[in-house]
């Protein structure tokens, strides 16, 4: 990643993640526990597990599944959109990145997608209905959490975001392998066509991150869809971070 979108200076940082939704903090900015520095920017929260961080690196049993622990690709998706609210912000601290040349988080603006570019039908459908975000805490845990939402919906007068490819499409945050092999094309699906054509401008309109060693990104979770690329360095380690 180029010096010169890595901050070296908190309040650029600041700056830079109120103005466009995403910065990444240098090294030398961050506390040697990076939970330190976040609670500068808000209140750190529990995630699925119950816990307040969360290791995002490769775990064997997941090797057929869209999911952070293992190396595969991820869709377009914003964080915890079953959670009420789901985290203002997220970050993920880079303890070692890949050197496989891939493992760029990817980032695009999600309420533009949801503004601009998705079809108008789809977006009265979506004005008219709520979804149904299940979510199961990893793939294949029978035990899941559920909540009936409007994928667009403005809080405090700021836009929140709710997009999942994996629930759209499969009917699961965290989809198993069986879930993700067992979906057939429907083209009549609306949240099926609504996560094509979110993936679609996600991929027209990305921005890749290589988080460096040591180096933090944070970005606006109401605001942004965010993914990855498949990559194949088993070392890569990155520690994930929730923030009201």
């Amino acid at each position: 990643m180029a010096e010169h979108l890595v901050s070296s200076d908190f309040l650029q940082f600041q700056t830079l993640l109120a103005s466009r939704g995403w910065a990444v903090l240098a090294s030398g900015e961050i506390d040697a526990d990076p939970a330190v520095t976040l609670r500068r920017l808000g209140t750190i929260v529990p995630q699925y597990d119950g816990r307040v961080s969360f290791d995002v690196t490769y775990r064997p049993g997941y090797d057929d599944a869209p999911y952070s622990q293992s190396m595969n690709a991820l869709g377009a998706h914003t964080e915890a959109p079953g959670f009420m609210p789901p985290p203002k912000y997220l970050a993920l601290y880079c303890h070692r990145q890949a050197r496989c040349g891939n493992g760029q988080t990817l980032l695009a603006d999600g309420i533009r997608f949801y503004d601009e570019a998705l079809s108008p039908d789809l977006r009265r459908w979506s004005q008219n209905n709520e979804v149904e975000f299940v979510s199961s805490a990893t793939p294949g845990d029978e035990t899941r959490s559920s909540l009936r939402a409007p994928i667009r919906a403005t809080v405090a007068g700021e836009p929140v975001l709710r997009f999942s490819y994996n629930l759209f499409r499969y009917g699961n945050v965290n989809p198993d392998a069986i879930e993700v092999r067992r979906v057939g094309d429907d083209p009549s699906d609306p949240l099926g066509q609504i996560a094509e054509e979110g993936e679609a401008f996600f991929s027209r309109n990305l921005i890749p991150v290589l988080i460096p060693d040591g180096c933090m990104l944070v970005w606006n979770n109401h605001r942004l869809m965010h993914g990855r690329g498949r990559y194949a360095d088993q070392a890569r380690h990155l520690t994930r971070y929730w923030l009201s």
